[in-house]
């Protein structure tokens, strides 16, 4: 269960969660741990890669549970998220 300003308020299914991890992409370990701390990747970009892999179901007009969406299987998405994420930016799918 999380609240944010970004997400409002939400609860994560276990089985389809995102896992953004800003590592950085300098050289020296010093700097990129900075880089990592500011993000490599603005979230609304990360948020559209996802955006794009879970759908509603047709004839779905509001969900009201993760029943209500056509969830991909992780292996389907998993390297082309990866493919698709920012330099500095490691993705896991959970």
């Amino acid at each position: 269960h999380d609240r944010s300003a970004s997400k409002g308020l939400m609860t994560v299914h276990p089985q389809h969660s995102f896992l953004f991890r800003h590592v950085g992409t300098d050289s020296d370990p010093q700097q990129r741990r900075r880089q990592a701390m500011l993000g490599c990747a603005p979230a609304h970009s990360l948020f559209e890669i996802v955006e794009t892999k879970v759908k509603r179901k047709p004839g779905v007009d509001a969900p009201r549970s993760i029943a209500d969406y056509d969830l991909p299987s992780l292996d389907q998405v998993r390297a082309e998220l990866r493919a698709r994420v920012s330099s500095g930016v490691e993705v896991e799918l959970i």
